[in-house]
């Protein structure tokens, strides 16, 4: 026999929340506040993660610790994640508004940079790490423009907001396993199942588009 009787559970069961808060502050102050605080907080994780590459490999051409890349990894998940709930948050609870999505967009905006910055200290990329930037900012700048004439952010089937951010994480996860050398080795010793392709004969390198100096061909 349990604390419970079986009336109190079946009224457990029966029971769902309802509740209404009619406080101005709430409304008007603290609904927006918290749900750009989510935006800011997920922010935060990536000046973070950027943070951190810059201080153990300062000009992004070293590699840093194994344990950063998979700080980098975790940081841009929980990024991705923070900057996934604000939204719907904001609708949840009709807080949405014009200067809610401009300081969205532009956290998103600036995301790109950090982590350009974060990725380029996990494939030590150094200078070159400003391609991986523009490979980032250009098609953000391309949905926002489409946004602008449409009214309508339409992402397709794969896009760089899901399936983009979280390749990115695997990546830096992955070389958290393998070591950031992965990256700037040979490329018949990085991909060794793929040696029997001509062009990959083990000459070619990984970051060769990005830095030709890592190595002779």
């Amino acid at each position: 026999m349990g604390y419970i009787g079986a009336h109190g559970i079946a009224a457990l069961h029966r029971y769902k929340y309802s509740g209404v808060d009619h406080s101005y502050l709430a409304k008007y102050v603290l609904q927006p506040f918290w749900t750009r605080f989510i935006t800011l907080t997920g922010f935060m994780f990536l000046i973070t993660s950027a943070l951190i590459g810059y201080i153990y490999s300062p000009r992004l051409d070293s590699a840093p610790p194994r344990w950063v890349h998979f700080a980098h990894g975790l940081l841009l998940f929980l990024y991705q994640t923070f900057d996934a709930v604000d939204g719907k948050q904001a609708r949840r609870t009709n807080s949405s508004s014009p200067l809610g999505e401009l300081f969205d967009h532009g956290c998103d905006a600036l995301a790109c940079a950090f982590e350009a910055m974060a990725f380029g200290s996990t494939a030590m990329c150094g200078q070159d790490t400003f391609w991986f930037w523009v490979i980032s900012a250009v098609p953000f700048l391309g949905a926002t423009w489409e946004h602008y004439f449409t009214n309508t952010l339409i992402l397709p089937v794969i896009n760089g907001p899901t399936e983009g951010l979280m390749l990115i994480s695997v990546s830096h996860v992955f070389t958290a396993i393998v070591g950031a050398e992965w990256w700037v080795q040979r490329f018949g010793n990085s991909l060794p199942f793929l040696s029997w392709v001509p062009i990959i004969d083990g000459k070619a390198k990984m970051i060769i588009l990005f830095d030709p100096n890592v190595g002779e061909l």
